[in-house]
């Protein structure tokens, strides 16, 4: 009990420390800069690729055991500044925003370099750029250095009873997930490397992790893990515990993967009796798990069900992303119980099962149709 209130405090720290470094693809320094400060206070070393990808590893002693990356990325939909005049700000929406935020006036808040946050508003589309560029009013239009981050006006991070409400669940909470797995894992026996991936740009297209995967960044035989809070759909309930994601919309993953997620699953429930955790194909995006399945790796992911996917609520408002604390708490003790299952991830029972063949069966059948001709 004690160690489930450790990864529970542990996890909620880090992800209100996440929250309050808001993000949008191609401007996730902040959220970068935190990452980096949390792997330091762990002794960790952090490789920065030629993209801005982070990637950190905790060496495992043991040999023969594949390596495990868990991989989260830094960015959420919002806007980029690309234009400033008498008039305000004109912005290009990066990921897909809530329509309302392109023709309607929602708060917003424009993030300078430093951290410090101007408010605003959106103010309808302008130009003819897809329909993605928008005007921003703001209460404060000092010199700006371009282009900058514009995000929605919401909470950084707040509780509301068992809820977590964020303006970036998506993917926040991937990202304070796999940095509180390597802080639980670090001085483990039994490892083999475990790594920590943070990419930017997925909500423009997977276009950090793509890169990475194809560099071969990751040694080949490394098993990924793709964290994500993804959207919530039958047979993946908010509140029903962390989802073993067996794909997304694009792809299917692989079962030697999946194989760690369903011991580690295993392992807990007899650990830890009222542990729960689903098992679901996520159809309601594509994750980073099919960029690096498309360049040769074995993946699988681990979704925390999502409300308010992306911001945009069932009315057609914006409000902040919630998922249930059980759901991430127990995401995080099954990717680190993961980590300790590569070794034995082929003992788990659906594997069992498959070698579990009766000689009896087997004999009948190399027996021929036993006098009894096939069916007509």
């Amino acid at each position: 009990m004690e160690d489930r209130q450790r990864t529970r405090e542990l996890s909620l720290d880090i992800l209100r420390d996440l929250g309050g470094r808001p993000a949008v693809a191609f401007h996730e320094g902040l959220v970068a800069d935190g990452v980096r400060a949390r792997l330091a206070a762990q002794g960790l070393t952090v490789v920065t690729d030629a993209y801005g990808n982070l990637v950190a590893r905790l060496p495992g002693p043991a040999d023969g055991v594949p390596p495990i990356a868990f991989v989260a990325h830094m960015d959420h939909p919002g806007f980029e500044a690309v234009q400033v005049s008498r008039q305000g700000v004109t912005a290009r929406a990066l990921g897909g925003v809530p329509q309302v935020s392109l023709t309607g006036e929602v708060p917003v808040q424009l993030v300078l370099p430093d951290g410090i946050r101007l408010s605003g508003s959106t103010a309808g589309r302008t130009g003819n750029e897809s329909g993605q560029m928008v005007s921003v009013r703001l209460s404060e239009t000092p010199d700006l250095g371009l282009s900058l981050p514009v995000v929605f006006d919401l909470a950084d991070f707040q509780m509301d009873g068992d809820l977590i409400l964020m303006r970036a669940l998506d993917d926040l909470a991937g990202c304070a997930a796999a940095l509180a797995a390597l802080s639980l894992l670090s001085g483990r026996s039994g490892l083999g490397d475990v790594y920590g991936v943070f990419t930017r740009a997925e909500e423009v297209g997977l276009v950090g992790a793509r890169l990475l995967a194809e560099a071969g960044t990751l040694p080949s035989d490394t098993l990924v893990v793709s964290l994500e809070a993804s959207r919530t759909l039958p047979g993946a309930a908010i509140g029903g515990g962390p989802v073993i994601r067996v794909g997304d919309a694009s792809l299917t993953f692989d079962a030697d993967a999946e194989a760690v997620l369903v011991s580690a699953r295993e392992e807990l429930m007899e650990a830890a009796p009222g542990f729960e955790a689903q098992r679901q194909l996520m159809s309601g995006g594509t994750c980073e798990a099919s960029a690096f399945r498309y360049h040769g790796y074995r993946t699988t992911g681990v979704a925390f069900p999502l409300g308010n996917y992306h911001n945009g609520t069932p009315l057609g408002g914006v409000a902040e992303e919630y998922i249930h604390v059980d759901d991430f708490v127990g995401g995080v003790e099954l990717i680190v119980r993961a980590a300790q299952c590569v070794s034995r991830r082929l003992e788990c029972r659906p594997w069992r099962r498959m070698a579990d063949l009766s000689q009896e069966h087997r004999g009948r059948l190399e027996a021929g149709w036993g006098g009894v001709g096939p069916a007509a």
